[in-house]
């Protein structure tokens, strides 16, 4: 994108790469290996390991995980060492009921709501690293093969039936791999690698509110719950600023066909754009959208009328944390403006001497594609109201190239090969909204 400008904060530099785990993260690993693997269970009583499985699960388990530390990115370690810590703890204590009651899809299913896929299947070596010599070949492969599934399956997941639907898959598969590798192990084995994959959805149900609390991230099963219209704070943006309701609905539906476009997350993308103005509850009526005849701002200063417009960015954070809302979410609050001119008011202020940067926000720029997107998304629905249908992919092109000239989008990850497709999908959704009826619709009565 376009260069930095001056009223903009240089972007820190990036690690070009990814050291290993810190020594409190390695320590912790080195505890969470021992306590999984020293004890086993026999004759009815915890006993210890021997010391082949003891060294082959801690060194097998650490070295793997050492390894997955350096493909994760730094942000995501913890909660790496978290899933594996479940993962590898559950299984010890399934194996007591039968070496083939192994939770390694609790600690995929959950990374599968929180990570791509990939990451996701990467929980499976330091697993698998540490089940074999702890835990014996054949529950291991078992175990692979229900978390192989697990993982395709609850990525898909968007409501709590389907994480359900996942865990049985996850359960089917690991039971027919334990029929078909360990025929002798007869019902009891087959029948506990598959409780293993129910059991393991209804594990990631129960704590999935711990994690996202604990990540400060929203899964997709809780935005989807965000979606719904009878959310307290959607109740409260449609009944005291129904204006900023609508737009905000507006500005989801432009954004989530705009990620869909440039393979972005367009169900957080959805969620960010019909949140991202919750900060205009506070003073409604100082919005246009919101205003019916009377304009607070006649009585002020063009000055004045900046720092209340622009509050709303801080205090819609505030308001959204209130109510629950999750960092990746508030992101799209505190981003959706950057540091754009309220242009309305720089022109009031130029009569009185004062320059553009005065009327700036002063707020982070986006950093992500789907920030980025609801950035543009916002004011693309803005300036595209009362605009003629013939009118708008000149005003699409125009709002777009102006934020990236203005430098709003040099942090952001979006390709210059990305912006195209913004547009046309952009366009196809402020062409259906400007749909109008045939002049010869028959009248009414």
């Amino acid at each position: 994108m376009s260069a930095a400008r001056r009223h903009k904060k240089t972007p820190p530099k990036q690690a070009t790469d990814r050291p290993s785990l810190h020594w409190p993260e390695l320590i912790l690993l080195l505890v969470v290996a021992l306590a999984a693997t020293v004890w086993g269970w026999s004759g009815g009583r915890a006993v210890l390991s021997p010391w082949p499985q003891l060294a082959g699960g801690v060194v097998g388990l650490t070295v793997a995980a050492l390894l997955l530390g350096r493909r994760l990115p730094p942000s995501e370690r913890r909660l790496g060492l978290g899933l594996l810590a479940a993962g590898a703890i559950l299984s010890r204590l399934g194996a007591i009921g039968s070496p083939y009651l192994l939770f390694f899809g609790v600690a995929v299913g959950m990374g599968a709501l929180f990570w791509p896929e990939e990451y996701a299947l990467l929980l499976l070596i330091p697993l698998a690293a540490w089940a074999a010599p702890a835990l014996g070949g054949s529950p291991t492969l078992v175990a692979l093969i229900s978390g192989i599934t697990m993982v395709a399956l609850a990525k898909r997941a968007r409501r709590g039936r389907d994480l359900m639907l996942a865990g049985l898959g996850a359960g089917l598969a690991g039971g027919v791999a334990a029929a078909a590798i360990a025929p002798h192990t007869g019902p009891l084995g087959a029948g506990a690698a598959t409780l293993a994959g129910p059991a393991s959805a209804l594990l990631i149900w129960a704590f999935l509110p711990v994690v996202e609390r604990w990540v400060d991230r929203t899964s997709p099963l809780s935005l989807v719950e965000l979606l719904n219209p009878a959310h307290p704070l959607l109740e409260c943006l449609r009944n005291e600023a129904p204006g900023t309701y609508y737009h905000s609905r507006d500005v989801a539906a432009l954004a989530e066909a705009a990620a869909r476009a440039v393979r972005a997350d367009p169900l957080l993308a959805a969620v960010g754009g019909l949140y991202h103005d919750i900060g205009k509850l506070l003073r409604p009526h100082f919005f246009a959208e919101n205003q019916n005849g009377t304009n607070p701002h006649d009585e002020l200063a063009p000055s004045m009328s900046k720092v209340v417009l622009a509050s709303h960015v801080k205090e819609g954070v505030e308001l959204g944390r209130r109510y629950g809302l999750r960092a990746d979410v508030l992101k799209f609050v505190a981003t959706h403006h950057g540091t754009t001119v309220m242009r309305y008011f720089s022109d009031q202020g130029a009569a009185q001497g004062l320059s553009e940067d005065e009327f700036r926000y002063d707020a982070p720029l986006p950093d992500t594609k789907e920030t980025a997107i609801v950035m543009l998304a916002d004011s693309v629905e803005a300036y595209s109201r009362g605009a003629e249908r013939n009118d708008l992919a000149e005003l699409v092109d125009r709002v777009i190239e102006d934020r990236r000239r203005d430098g709003q989008l040099d942090r952001s990850p979006l390709t210059f090969g990305d912006l195209p497709r913004i547009r046309r999908a952009f366009l196809e959704v402020l062409q259906g909204m400007a749909h109008r009826r045939a002049t010869d619709y028959p009248p009414l009565g």
